[in-house]
């Protein structure tokens, strides 16, 4: 065969062979009306346990019988996935537990096209309600050997799921079952009280979702004296003659001031060089809404004046309402905002003996008390607190910027007033007495008062330092942390207190907080009640003006010249009183003076003031008093 020959056949066996091909290939050609399959399904949303059981979804495809289908639940693969001739498919959730939970489905047809589908859904428990202990109106004061009896009813959705305890100890260690029917209804009786009694009950109910709830009673014994001044005797029986409003409220107010009686002892200032024999004196009246109280502002016991010295008799004069009355826009268990805030600086109350207490802010707008602990340190003037972290500013006016309890402490034979220890108020045994009144009338206790559970503890306030703050900048420095102390956004709480047993908003002193941490604002931060503004807004130039409160008609150490527009700041702008006794002081910010520096100031007062000033006495405070002859 030639070569012509075999090219011929050549190119014949490749016409066949494409013809063939083509054939071939024709019979395979793809459907391009396959389309991936669709998916529909239930969307059940959120329901409560038991309403749903089921979801049910909806695959469509040419190929039924030829789809692969994955489900998962929260990425957990289910098994035996296959759809039924009319391509659904049924979830079974009947056995779920409440949360909430994410539902998967993937459809993959023979040519390997892919849909998904997902839905996410919640389970819950339905709504079982709170627990809560309602009391019957009772007496908390019960005579010596009476009965106490306690009455009331606990409320829930589910009464038999509650479990109802009591104890007249620790409720943790001790309890017993409070006795009540199927409606929750509870009476119990306390026999023949002859001491003061504390009971504690707590509840916790329900069936899926607990809640709880916890009181604490306080039973007051109040013993009858065969002597007292009410009674009235009848042959050998004493008959008790009850005490009407005015005598209780006489009582208290007799009981609670200080220094209004005979024979009040004399006290000395430490930064003077002689015993200096101040006496505190204080006199009150009060008529049927107010009381006034009237105060030389000298405390009853030894002091430390500070660098503003040295302390002097005051003129104080203040009113607050006999009935407190709280502010309906202010809830300070969530925050201040809608509370009338004390002034920055300056007086926010008085203490039992008549003495300012002030805010925490110092003359350069720091935190006195936190600078004083070392907190930071004060380079803008020099500021310390003596003896009860107390001190004296413009015109010798002492005031407290924190503490206060040393009003309670007394020396013993061989002590000073040297002696006296703050942590020793913080580690009594029993309730803080009263050390002031804020001007709202509510009153402010020491360290220690009444915890929940009705036993003796230091009470905390709720504020801290923000992240990287010190106190330099006064109370811009500090955030309220609701519930991490004791105390409210005002420092105070309400509850029983031996004075009040039947309970009454009141505030108290505090040196830590609820960390452990410096306890600020000390004493008051805002008045839970209206308060009686008269005590600093009557005073020249905005004596309550915060941009002008802390300063008087001189400045010094710890007290800093006022802004503008504040004038001289008034009688005591809002330090309380000015000074009369035409003292000048003139602060050495950091280091004492040289003799050269000395030498250049009396120059310039000589000139200035020419013959007026005749003399000049170097106190050992370092601050420089010019006196006027």
């Amino acid at each position: 065969m030639d070569k012509e020959q075999v090219r011929s056949l050549t190119l014949a066996f490749l016409m066949i062979g494409s013809v063939m091909l083509g054939l071939f290939f024709l019979g395979v050609e793809t459907d391009v009306s396959d389309k991936p399959p669709t998916i529909e399904g239930e969307e059940p949303g959120s329901f409560l346990i038991g309403d749903v059981t089921s979801i049910t979804i909806s695959v469509n495809d040419e190929s039924i019988e030829e789809l692969e289908l994955e489900v998962s639940l929260n990425e957990e693969r289910i098994s035996d996935t296959y759809v039924d001739d009319n391509g659904q498919y049924l979830v079974d959730i009947s056995e779920l537990s409440t949360g909430e939970y994410t539902l998967l489905v993937v459809a993959r047809d023979y040519l390997n096209q892919e849909t998904t589908w997902e839905t996410e859904f919640a389970i819950s428990y339905p709504d079982e309600g709170l627990t809560e202990i309602i009391l019957d109106d009772f007496e908390t004061d019960i005579e010596h050997s009476e009965d106490a009896i306690l009455t009331g009813n606990l409320t829930h959705s589910s009464i038999e799921s509650c479990e109802f305890v009591w104890s007249d100890s620790d409720i943790e260690q001790e309890q017993l079952n409070v006795p009540m029917d199927d409606d929750g209804l509870f009476s119990m009786v306390f026999s023949e009280l002859n001491e003061n009694l504390t009971i504690t009950m707590e509840a916790s109910c329900g069936e899926n979702i607990f809640s709880t709830d916890k009181v604490t009673i306080n039973y007051i014994v109040v013993k009858q004296q065969d002597n007292d001044e009410n009674s009235t005797n009848e042959g050998n029986n004493t008959v008790l003659q009850p005490d009407d409003e005015e005598t209780q409220r006489a009582e208290f107010w007799n009981n609670s001031l200080h220094c209004h009686g005979d024979e009040i002892a004399g006290i000395d200032d430490y930064n003077t060089t002689d015993y200096d024999n101040h006496i505190c004196e204080l006199d009150y009246e009060y008529n049927e809404t107010h009381i006034v109280i009237q105060a030389n502002g000298i405390p009853a016991h030894d002091l430390e004046s500070g660098p503003g010295c040295c302390t002097a008799s005051q003129d104080h004069v203040w009113t607050i309402p006999l009935e407190p009355t709280n502010n309906s826009d202010c809830t300070p268990s969530i925050s201040s905002e809608g509370c009338e805030m004390a002034p920055i600086r300056g007086a926010v109350a008085f203490a039992v003996n008549g003495v300012p207490i002030f805010g925490p802010e110092d003359g350069p707008g720091g935190d006195a008390v936190a600078g004083q602990e070392g907190q930071y340190e004060e380079d803008r003037q020099h500021v310390w607190l003596g003896l009860c972290h107390g001190h004296s500013g413009p015109g010798g006016e002492y005031h407290y910027h924190a503490d206060a309890n040393c009003v309670h402490w007394h020396p013993d034979e061989d002590q000073s007033w040297r002696d006296y220890s703050l942590e020793s108020s913080r580690t009594i045994n029993e309730h803080s007495g009263i050390v002031g009144f804020a001007f709202d009338g509510y009153p402010i206790y020491g360290f220690v008062g009444w915890d929940e559970n009705g036993e003796v503890s230091e009470m905390t306030s709720s504020y801290r330092l923000k992240e990287g703050e010190t106190g330099y900048n006064g109370i811009e420095d500090y955030e309220y942390i609701a519930g991490m102390g004791d105390l409210d956004s005002c420092n105070g709480q309400y509850g029983a207190t031996p004075d009040f047993p039947d309970g009454i908003y009141h505030y108290h002193s505090t040196w830590t907080n609820g960390e452990g941490d410096l306890g600020f604002p000390y004493f008051i931060l805002c008045y839970r009640g209206i308060a009686e503004n008269s005590n600093y807004d009557s005073q020249e130039n905005g004596g309550g003006d915060t941009d002008c409160s802390g300063y008087g008609e001189t400045w010094g150490p710890g007290i800093g010249p006022p802004p503008e527009g504040c004038g001289g700041g008034g009688p005591g702008g809002g330090q309380g009183q000015s000074s009369e006794s035409g003292i000048i002081a003139i602060p050495w910010f950091k280091n004492p003076p040289d003799s050269g520096a000395i030498l250049l100031t009396l120059l310039i007062m000589a000139v200035v003031y020419g013959n007026k000033y005749q003399n000049f006495s170097v106190k050992k405070d370092s601050t420089i008093t010019v006196l006027a002859s």
